[in-house]
């Protein structure tokens, strides 16, 4: 074999070795983001979870205090 040839088959090794290592760290940076954004997410359901508790009960105080009121005039 060509020493040319033996060159351009061990760069071009290289060069695969080097994609294949590249792709497999941006795979891991990808499944960090996916795990950090899903955390956030659950975060995020929960606080909206404790508003909407919240203002279901603030809705339901008020309703009370409007309607339970006995009308004097029956």
């Amino acid at each position: 074999m060509n020493t040319d040839t033996i060159t351009i088959i061990v760069a071009i090794q290289g060069v695969g070795l080097a994609l294949w290592r590249a792709i497999a760290s941006i795979r891991q940076d990808v499944t960090a983001l996916r795990q950090e954004v899903r955390a956030d997410i659950a975060v995020l359901n929960s606080r909206i979870d404790t508003l909407d508790a919240r203002f279901t009960s603030r809705i339901d105080a008020l309703y009370q205090a409007l309607f339970s009121h006995k009308d004097s005039a029956a």
